[in-house]
């Protein structure tokens, strides 16, 4: 499914936009009048699954927050197939870098569920940023967070075989404090979805899967997945 961006939008009270900010890692303890002025004009828009919110190419509009839901982050080939760069959820914000150079997006971004999105004013950003050192040096962090991320994704592509991509994606979803036996997760989207975010084929990612099963590790129910000793499978493959 691929729509065009119409959601379903309603204005946000003011208060409600600075209430969600405040509360994410990018706009913490930023002070009132600065969450006042980025949020001002902030409409909230509702998204059926499969909607596209930018394609790669387009002109840049506002920072994008995630409120519910997901949206996958995707480079298109000249063939049409895609590859899925970044999984962004709820608390997450995209659509910084084309919105801090003023260029086209380098990417494409769907939502993967029905998802809940706030886009910001880009001009309330941009003039934030050049007025408020704090704030343009958090926005600075965070381009470099996910330049961060896309190196080590690289690094894992060369140096890690499937299976230690997967077993590390796997590890990755455990909550902050679970640990010992019979842990459950949650894959946060389709495995086609996570296999070309590990740079896998589907087929791949599914073997990984079946091979780590087989090995006692986990059990696969579907996107639930139970990891039966995670000290062991911290371990895998030895």
């Amino acid at each position: 499914m691929d729509t065009n961006f119409a959601p379903a939008t309603r204005p946000l009270s003011q208060s409600s936009t600075v209430r969600f900010l405040e509360n994410l890692p990018l706009f913490k303890d930023l002070n009132n009048g600065t969450l006042d002025r980025i949020a001002r004009g902030a409409t909230e828009s509702r998204l059926a699954q499969g909607t596209v919110i930018f394609h790669q190419g387009d002109l840049p509009g506002g920072l994008y927050l995630v409120i519910e839901g997901m949206v996958k982050l995707t480079l298109q080939t000249v063939r049409g197939d895609e590859k899925v760069l970044e999984l962004v959820g709820r608390g997450e914000a995209f659509g910084a870098v084309a919105l801090l150079l003023g260029e086209r997006y380098a990417l494409t971004a769907e939502a993967i569920t029905e998802s809940l999105v706030l886009p910001l004013n880009r001009g309330a950003v941009l003039e934030e940023i050049e007025r408020n050192p704090e704030f343009s040096s958090r926005m600075l962090r965070e381009v470099c967070r996910r330049l961060q991320a896309r190196t080590r994704d690289f690094e894992n592509c060369m140096l890690l075989s499937g299976a230690q991509r997967v077993t590390n994606f796997l590890l990755g979803q455990i909550p902050d404090g679970a640990n010992g036996k019979n842990v459950a997760v949650m894959l946060p989207a389709k495995k086609g979805i996570i296999a070309s975010r590990l740079n896998l084929t589907h087929e791949h990612f599914s073997r990984v899967l079946h091979e780590i099963q087989a090995a006692g590790l986990i059990e696969v129910r579907g996107r639930e997945i139970r990891m039966r000793d995670v000290s062991r499978l911290r371990a895998y493959p030895g």
